[in-house]
């Protein structure tokens, strides 16, 4: 059997790494793009990139500050594009020598925000969706930022066309019920 790979995808604060969490925990592999990203991002090459781009105030000792630069790069779409274009091709390196790794994962998840980042062939994608006002209430909770910021990030993000949708509006019981549900729809159960 060729081994799925399935992306898992939504708005800023919708649930994705909750629903990874619950996958972990009924023995699924999953992969976070997020934490790829960072590997990139502490990558010297990138640092210097994104300095040029925004500013030396976006680097602190060596360090690309994400704070500052969610607040420059959510406001002005260029600046985001730009932004975005300096880190997926390392992104999607990570991601496939990441897969390559697991090669005994029957299914893999991988948890990404941006799914048009990069070019990619999924097997399936797993939309999460919950309302506007609970990604802001979580988000604003979670990064300690204005709720403004939070919806600048959410009007910058599209909805993607996917396999299934998993609404999160509840709690972690509710969520976890979902995921199997969807686990079981799916036949990978």
């Amino acid at each position: 059997m060729k081994r799925k790979v399935i992306a898992i995808t939504g708005k800023i604060g919708s649930g994705k790494s909750s629903i990874a969490h619950i996958l972990n925990g009924l023995g699924f592999k999953t992969v976070d793009c997020d934490e790829l990203a960072k590997q990139v991002a502490n990558q010297p090459d990138v640092v210097k990139q994104v300095e040029q781009l925004l500013g030396s105030k976006c680097v602190s000792r060596g360090k690309l500050n994400r704070k500052v630069i969610r607040d420059i790069v959510f406001e002005d779409e260029n600046m985001l594009k730009e932004y975005e274009r300096i880190f997926f091709d390392g992104v999607r390196m990570l991601l496939t020598d990441t897969l390559a790794r697991l090669p005994d994962e029957k299914v893999v998840f991988v948890e990404i925000p941006v799914l048009d980042a990069f070019t990619f062939t999924w097997d399936e994608i797993w939309r999460v969706e919950s309302d506007q006002q609970t990604n802001v209430r979580r988000v604003a909770i979670r990064d300690n930022v204005s709720e403004d910021n939070v919806y600048a990030i959410l009007n910058s993000q599209k909805p993607y066309d996917c396999d299934y949708v998993i609404y999160n509006n509840g709690d972690l019981n509710e969520l976890a019920q979902a995921v199997v549900h969807a686990l079981t729809q799916r036949q990978l159960l």
